[in-house]
């Protein structure tokens, strides 16, 4: 390199590291600031009224055994209205029958046998290979005729959209393992329920809605005024 232009050269370096480090020029980087941490949303809360009217057909579940699946049935009961007729029928020990839960067509709804022990509502049952489907279930009775007429009221969606949510959400219950007695009993020649214009679309979709949007809080409600009353059977 000729003497002049080797001398320009590292004159101009010079110039340039100067210029570089000169107060408020070309400062050096800063780290970034840490991202503010993104509260997860808090769900608005809705509250779902149940009421006790306790079962004393009922026993344990099978030790370790999960629960893992909601059986939706009707009671098969023309002229009947109210949970706490139905109620009533499984307070008898000779009924030999139970379920969790009763909604009636006002949308209350009643808890029978706590969720942790064995409704006596399926029968002879089996889902995906494994028998014996009380063992692993919930049951949930909506008050019908199963006329395939008789309708499923909106009281009733709601209340079972809210109820199926807040066990969805404290079970960890699979949505696909909602279903219907006649999917699961070894008799669905004899045992139809749900009946046939019960909404599983809106239901579900409910459901999903509900899991997405809302936080479901049970709350008591008082027992049933007149409690008890008359007992009716379900058809066999």
């Amino acid at each position: 390199m000729h003497p002049t232009i080797a001398i320009a050269f590292t004159a101009g370096l010079c110039v340039f590291g100067a210029s570089y480090f000169a107060p408020g020029i070309f400062q050096p980087l800063k780290a970034a600031p840490e991202p503010t941490p993104t509260a997860t949303p808090v769900k608005p809360v809705v509250t779902l009224p149940i009421a006790e009217a306790l079962s004393p057909n009922v026993d344990a579940r099978p030790v370790g055994t999960l629960i893992d699946a909601i059986v939706i049935h009707d009671t098969e009961t023309p002229g009947i209205s109210e949970a706490r007729t139905i109620a009533n029928h499984f307070g008898n020990p000779r009924s030999q029958v139970s379920a969790h839960y009763i909604i009636g067509k006002r949308g209350e709804v009643l808890q029978c046998v706590p969720d942790d022990l064995r409704a006596w509502h399926a029968g002879p049952s089996k889902y995906q290979g494994r028998e014996k489907v009380n063992d692993f279930s919930i049951g949930i009775e909506l008050v019908n005729a199963q006329t395939g007429r008789d309708p499923f009221t909106d009281a009733q969606y709601q209340s079972l959209i809210l109820l199926t949510t807040e066990l969805v959400a404290r079970h960890g219950i699979p949505l696909e393992r909602i279903i219907g007695h006649r999917e699961i009993t070894n008799f669905p020649k004899i045992k139809r329920d749900p009946a046939d214009n019960f909404d599983w679309n809106r239901y579900k979709m409910g459901v999903r809605l509900m899991l997405d949007t809302k936080q479901v809080q049970r709350v008591p409600a008082p027992t049933p005024s007149g409690w008890p009353v008359r007992a009716v059977s379900p058809k066999p």
